[in-house]
């Protein structure tokens, strides 16, 4: 699977690029296996370790956000087969993302297997880099849809473009992001950037098997989950090689925000964020 010059500019003009069938009918059924015996082995746990903050800071409401989807963080990291199954995707995942991004090297930060219940709430519009331990303008993520996708059970909305508001905002802001949390109200991200009040939206339906990639700072959501089924998508947080300490806690354990150095530690650890594509010189 390759990319051509067109998919580059679109994504980097639009901050997203969709892959219909992204896997086949056989990985399709592999990944669904695979993940959904990932997420009920997780049973309740969000995160592997109990000293993760399990009152996860994206959110201001955590009964509302519990009912946005089911989230299971790292799923790499307690079941063998997902970290096998993301590895060996790797050589098409990571290299898309670095070609999309024209980068080098790519590494996982995290994963998720993110599952909207039936009749689960909205995902309120926001931009994923401000919640990372990094900050970067490459960092990308994959969404693979387990189930289909639709208008009806809480397909993505993409704000097109919208990476580049963001962006000019960040060098704006002595290269900070500023935090929107996810709530009830989906037009919250408003506030902190009012130009996009106009700003057109598009509708993600995706048929199952089929893959989006969009950019750490491109605004989207999802919506509700209006039907008795469940929309299930697995998704891969990807960032650039050698990313430093924000002082961000986001996945990581308290032992581990005891031993990073704010503006000087480094993610570059292969057991602990995989080498997912780098390209051979």
């Amino acid at each position: 699977m390759s990319l051509t010059t067109s998919d580059i500019i679109s994504y980097r003009e639009n901050g997203y690029h969709i892959i219909p069938n992204f896997l086949s009918p056989f990985q399709l059924e592999q990944w669904r296996t695979i993940i959904f015996g990932a997420v009920h082995d997780r049973a309740e746990k969000k995160y592997k370790f109990p000293t993760v903050n399990e009152d996860d800071h994206t959110n201001t409401d955590l009964d509302y956000y519990d009912n946005v989807f089911t989230q299971r963080v790292n799923l790499w990291q307690t079941h063998e087969s997902v970290k096998q199954l993301l590895l060996e995707s790797g050589s098409v995942i990571g290299k898309i993302a670095a070609e999309l991004e024209n980068i080098d090297c790519i590494r996982i930060w995290h994963d998720q297997a993110l599952i909207k219940e039936p009749f689960a709430n909205p995902t309120a519009w926001h931009l994923d880099i401000p919640y990372w331990s990094f900050t970067s303008l490459h960092a990308i993520s994959v969404w693979i849809a387990l189930d289909d996708a639709t208008l009806e059970n809480g397909c993505m909305y993409f704000m097109p473009g919208s990476h580049k508001v963001t962006e000019r905002r960040y060098y704006a802001s002595n290269n900070t992001f500023t935090e929107i949390k996810i709530g009830k109200n989906l037009s919250d991200i408003l506030i902190t950037y009012p130009e996009l009040k106009q700003w057109p939206t598009i509708a993600v339906p995706m048929k199952a098997g089929s893959a989006s990639f969009h950019s750490g700072h491109l605004i989207h959501g999802a919506g509700a989950n209006m039907t008795s089924g469940r929309r299930a998508a697995m998704t891969i947080q990807m960032m650039p090689d050698n990313m430093i300490f924000n002082g961000k806690q986001n996945i990581l354990t308290k032992k581990q925000m005891t031993e990073l150095k704010v503006g000087v530690s480094v993610f570059n650890d292969d057991n602990i964020n995989p080498i997912l594509y780098k390209k051979l010189r």
